[in-house]
């Protein structure tokens, strides 16, 4: 599914995505650049799902004083809802990103994303 992009737009953007459709056909890992993503990425999810929250339940506590039994609520719901999309968030790109390199390196799509045997 493409997203609806004026063709004006995609004229313009045309280059940089044959640039990064290019990048990811060709990107081999190494060890340290595994490791350098992987920090990246965990300095990431670390923040967006741990520090962000907290920092969420105690501004709304301290600042905004929401103290009554519905505004704890709503607080709790907030703090709930960004941690459900940035979860889900990471684990639809890693999907996505493995997906989309397949199908630039002309691979088959695998039958079973489980693993395994059989």
């Amino acid at each position: 599914m493409r997203l609806p992009i004026p063709k004006a737009i995609e004229r313009r953007l045309r280059p940089w995505i044959k640039r990064g459709e290019e990048f990811a056909r060709t990107w081999e890992w190494t060890w340290t650049s595994a490791f350098i993503a992987g920090v990246g990425i965990s300095f990431f999810a670390i923040t967006t799902l741990a520090v962000v929250p907290s920092w969420w339940l105690y501004f709304a506590d301290q600042t905004l004083k929401w103290r009554s039994r519905l505004m704890i609520t709503f607080r709790d719901i907030v703090a709930l809802g960004w941690l459900t999309v940035w979860a889900g968030f990471f684990v639809v790109t890693a999907f996505k990103v493995q997906v989309i390199r397949r199908r630039l390196r002309g691979e088959k799509q695998a039958e079973r994303y489980s693993g395994g045997y059989r």
